[in-house]
């Protein structure tokens, strides 16, 4: 290659547009920001409000389902949110826990060591950064639709059905399927009746508000509506996008009222969680060791951890 050729490389590499390319494609906040508007802070607030609300019983679920102290599932669900906002593509993509993925954990889990919890996030991280950074995508493809969907259906069940024994109010259930199903309907005579009533009215509330927002007369925009017509159908649709946020608000408030007045066993809350954000140090006692060792004795489960949920998403978002 001549110089002239090689300086003409140069040049081209360095030219300011590919480097704007460059900057906009590891961080793309940097393409979305300049193009934000009103109306999509409005759409986002509304979401941030409804999420932030929905997530603090899920995570002190997740956590649960995970093994793990309730205060964890807090962490773990908005920490991922500074990075993503700046670093992110997908706007549909889930972050923070999710079901299939404290199914998973849930092995590992143990409430009074959730350090091999956070080796297994660890090494988890490091095995997802290294496959991207060796172009190992395509691997999803050998990975047929029948095995993922046939997870996916596993987990719903057992997911599922783990969470009867907090919808009746039942407590000390062990966390393995088999032990579950057998203690759930061995002590399904000590449920307690406030828990499931509680519940049953959530649910019950949950799919009528979702059915409200899918009526046709909600959807349907006619410029012959007046002005208190467009305001209805603005705020059912409206109540209808946020009705987790406003379930969990108000079972809130009711478990609370019904708390400050004496009535500390009507409902079963969950116990003492630990305020403000764990200190930050580094893990000792040789748990990255233990956690290794016992990952190569047993590596099925870290693989379906990294790979299974995300190829769900991946399916349905094509």
């Amino acid at each position: 290659m001549s110089c002239s050729a090689l300086q003409g490389k140069c040049l081209e590499h360095c030219h300011p547009q590919m480097w704007k390319g460059y900057l906009k494609k590891r961080f793309p906040i940097s393409a979305w920001l300049p193009e934000y508007s009103l109306k999509t802070l409005q759409c986002d607030i509304i979401a941030g409000l409804s999420v932030g609300l929905m997530v603090v019983p899920q995570g002190l679920a997740y956590a649960q389902l995970a093994g793990l102290p309730p205060q964890y599932g807090l962490y773990s669900a908005f920490l991922g949110c500074f990075v993503y906002c700046f670093l992110g593509t997908s706007k549909d993509i889930t972050l923070g826990p999710t079901a299939i993925m404290s199914l998973m954990v849930s092995a590992y889990g143990k409430p009074e060591e959730p350090q091999f919890v956070v080796a297994l996030t660890l090494f988890t991280g490091v095995i997802l950064l290294s496959m991207g950074l060796l172009r190992l995508g395509f691997v999803v493809n050998f990975i047929s639709i029948p095995i993922v969907s046939g997870f996916t259906t596993s987990a719903t069940i057992i997911i599922a059905f783990s969470q009867i024994k907090d919808l009746l109010g039942l407590e000390n259930i062990p966390r393995q399927f088999a032990k579950n199903v057998y203690y759930t309907f061995k002590d399904i005579g000590l449920t307690r009746k406030w828990d499931i009533t509680l519940g049953l009215i959530c649910i019950l509330f949950l799919v009528a508000l979702r059915k409200i927002g899918r009526l046709q007369w909600v959807k349907q925009k006619d410029s012959s509506d007046s002005k208190w017509i467009k305001a209805a159908k603005k705020t059912l649709w409206l109540i209808s996008i946020s009705r987790n946020a406003l379930i969990v608000l108000i079972a809130g408030i009711v478990s609370s009222s019904f708390h400050k007045h004496g009535h500390t066993d009507i409902f079963t809350l969950p116990k003492h969680i630990d305020p403000g954000l764990p200190p930050i140090q580094v893990i000792t006692n040789n748990v990255y060791l233990m956690f290794f060792l016992f990952v190569v004795s047993d590596p099925s489960s870290t693989e379906q951890c990294i790979t299974v949920e995300k190829l769900q998403f991946a399916s349905k978002h094509n």
